[in-house]
């Protein structure tokens, strides 16, 4: 009988996944973490009562494995139900996101609605007119979508400051599962059934992975965290693992979900020199949240505001209030924002110093009417892989760095938003590893079949 001893590497909603998987079917893995904590971008950092969601983290989803195990981990009393509300803050004016024909027309000025509408209804006559379909920029996307002059004013400042990326060099493939279309109803016609609504830990996001994380502790799961990964070698049989801190791990088979790119480039023997040039173009965008409590209450009623002009340095900003009132000390009776700054890893943003970020933070409050002897507490997060960049290489570059492990290495298993390089949500990230694990097992599964919906996908099931 074949002894199965795998090994995962990231211990964030993917790599807890396949391990809560592999235990479930009777299998004990190890797990190596390169950070001090579980839940990657999903964790929920805390300093004292404060606590920080570093990416806003909505739980939902359309597959009921993934709910019947968000369930399972925590009881029901920790579990709150959420309205999505998001604005575009422009001009001054909270513009409400999924934008509604309505607000376009009448909330920022008749002329520019007037201007808006026009170059909404030219699009779409030229989209009629196309006679075939073919890949586009994100930027004929959104004029497409939006007409030109709603596009430049929602969109294309935002991709800049967000993406990192000029939109005629950004590929649109994500945009349909996350952009919704403008709404022409009116409001009195929409179904309260249909309202965004999704479910959220009391406690934020890395309640759920730290409960994830105990769990495995109570199965005999050994669970290394501060253990970075130096190489990766498979020696026709077992992969060997080797740590920063010179240990080493064997296992026969391998669960990553680190960075795709980061792992060919550990990989020993060496990949072709062809297979490494391809996977160094699959890049990463990094996000630094500054959480800022101020002390006099501003009623902002979203939970999201997205700042797409010149103006702001800040990219998205978070209330944390209207996501949890517990992430903030009880009592507290002001605003708990997060300033989110997108950024690569490397680059001058992300190299400053607090006092630097200190800096522009103040700036960008300073446009909101928000004067910093206001401030009460402050806590900087830095997430360093945060984002895949969708470049339009993205998915050729993923689909033969992918074909090239299979046949190369069957036991090799990449896995999450990181290690399969794509823009998933928690959900998808979840269902590659379950994929991963039956694929191990023998099942006929393939975990790269997972979020290749075109089509807007950010709703799902709610239970409670």
């Amino acid at each position: 009988m074949t002894t199965r001893n795998p090994l995962i590497i990231g211990a964030g909603p993917a790599g807890l996944t396949a391990g809560l998987e592999l235990v479930s079917r009777g299998v004990t893995p190890r797990i190596y973490e390169g950070s001090a904590h579980v839940g990657g971008l999903a964790r929920t950092p805390s300093d004292g009562a404060w606590r920080v969601d570093p990416g806003g983290h909505r739980f939902f989803t359309r597959h009921e494995v993934i709910m019947d195990l968000w369930k399972s981990l925590l009881p029901h009393d920790q579990w709150i139900v959420v309205p999505r509300r998001s604005a575009m803050l422009v001009d001054g004016h909270f513009v409400p996101y999924p934008l509604q024909g309505r607000d376009l027309l009448m909330q920022l000025g008749f002329g520019a609605g007037v201007r808006g509408a026009t170059n909404f209804l030219w699009s779409r006559f030229r989209r009629g007119m196309r006679a075939i379909e073919r890949p586009q920029t994100f930027r004929e996307w959104g004029i497409e979508q939006f007409g030109r002059h709603w596009y430049q004013t929602f969109f294309e400042g935002y991709v800049r400051k967000t993406w990192l990326a000029d939109p005629d060099h950004l590929s649109s493939d994500w945009a349909n599962q996350r952009i919704k279309p403008i709404d022409w109803g009116r409001a009195a016609r929409r179904n309260a059934a249909d309202q965004d609504v999704f479910q959220y830990p009391r406690l934020g996001p890395g309640q759920l992975w730290d409960a994830a994380a105990a769990k495995l502790a109570d199965a005999g799961v050994p669970l290394s965290v501060n253990s970075r990964i130096e190489a990766i070698r498979h020696d026709g049989c077992n992969w060997r693992i080797q740590l920063q801190n010179g240990d080493t791990a064997t296992g026969d088979a391998l669960f990553s979900s680190m960075p795709l790119q980061s792992l060919v480039h550990m990989l020993e023997p060496e990949p072709p020199k062809h297979i490494r040039a391809i996977a160094a173009t699959l890049r990463h965008r990094a996000v630094i949240t500054v959480a800022v409590a101020l002390k006099k209450y501003y009623d902002i009623p979203f939970n999201w505001v997205y700042t797409p002009g010149p103006e702001f340095r800040v990219g998205r900003i978070q209330n944390y209030g209207r996501w949890s009132p517990a992430l903030a000390p009880d009592g507290f009776a002001g605003t708990h924002l997060g300033f989110e700054y997108f950024t690569l890893p490397h680059d001058d943003l992300w190299v400053a110093d607090d006092e630097g970020l200190g800096a522009i933070l103040q700036q960008d409050l300073r446009v909101l009417g928000v004067d910093e002897s206001e401030l009460e507490h402050v806590r900087i997060v830095r997430s360093k892989y945060a984002y895949p960049i969708y470049d339009p290489g993205r998915e050729r570059n993923v689909v033969r760095t992918r074909d090239f492990l299979r046949q190369n290495h069957p036991t090799l298993h990449p896995i999450g938003r990181n290690g399969m390089h794509r823009y998933d949500n928690q959900d998808h990230a979840m269902l590659s590893a379950l994929q991963s694990v039956a694929r191990y097992f023998g099942e006929d599964a393939d975990p790269w079949r997972v979020n290749t919906d075109r089509g807007y996908h950010e709703s799902g099931i709610l239970r409670s």
